[in-house]
């Protein structure tokens, strides 16, 4: 979105207090909040303004003022202007954005979202939970676990199963009505031994790990072969394999992306 629009917007909705609107001059018992580069702005402008760009597709915000100074999400939600019921809404709104994948996060401790700063480090501060701690409070970007790494520059996680966890985590979903895996992630982790496997999207979810022959459902994560046949959709004989065609969707629900310190 070009600068000009972004005024524009800003003023339509009267985001950026005017001097005289300051705290204890101007407007009485307007809710106001001043961010980071030293603007006070309204609560009523600043929910309007934020609403108006997520209907536009836009999940990064900055002063309309000064274009160059970024407005992280954490940045305003401290401010405390926002409703819990607010900043829900909203929140959920960024998260439905294609575009919000790649700079924001849920802090693990919180659950509220965390916009990324700096794309080179994974050591990432959660303000609101640091303010409430009365001490820093990092995750780790990648596997969003408590950062425990003491290095301070953040380029690496002291986690080893980092790499694995961010991978199941950013992992798309299967956009494939009428497969059997629609919706479910586009990687699982094998349960037994954490090897990555797909899907083809074509015939049942079972699927077989390539590295420890472990057979699991990828809708659930359960091994449905290896449970009671009387609380089962399945079938399995030893000598021809599967029955495939005795599977029903409503036999198992999907399981949410893997966190591998949890069992499924």
């Amino acid at each position: 979105m070009a600068s000009a629009q972004w005024r524009a917007l800003a003023e339509q909705f009267q985001v950026i207090c005017p001097p005289e609107g300051s705290p204890g001059a101007g407007s009485p018992g307007v809710l106001q909040g001043q961010v980071s580069c030293g603007h006070w702005v309204s609560v009523a402008g600043l929910r309007g303004w934020v609403q108006a760009l997520l209907d536009q597709g836009v999940t990064s915000f900055r002063c309309p003022c000064c274009p160059d100074t970024p407005w992280l999400w954490q940045e305003l939600c401290k401010l405390g202007l926002f409703s819990d019921e607010d900043q829900a809404t909203l929140e959920a709104q960024i998260l439905a954005q294609e575009g919000a994948r790649g700079s924001y996060r849920q802090c693990p401790r919180s659950q509220h979202l965390v916009q990324r700063l700096d794309p080179g480090t994974l050591r990432t501060p959660c303000l609101p939970c640091s303010q409430r701690a009365g001490e820093l409070y990092c995750f780790c970007w990648g596997c969003r676990t408590d950062w425990k790494d003491p290095l301070p520059q953040g380029k690496s996680c002291s986690n080893p199963q980092c790499p694995l966890q961010a991978a199941l985590y950013d992992t798309l979903e299967i956009q494939a009505p009428g497969s059997s895996v629609h919706g479910c992630p586009s990687l699982r982790a094998c349960p037994e031994c954490h090897t990555l496997v797909s899907h083809t999207g074509l015939g049942c979810p079972l699927v077989e790990c390539p590295e420890c022959w472990t057979e699991f459902c990828y809708r659930c994560l359960r091994d449905h072969l290896g449970e009671d046949a009387d609380e089962t959709e399945w079938e399995h004989d030893e000598d021809e394999g599967l029955d495939c065609n005795n599977y029903s969707e409503a036999s198992c629900s999907i399981a949410g992306r893997q966190e591998l310190n949890r069992s499924p």
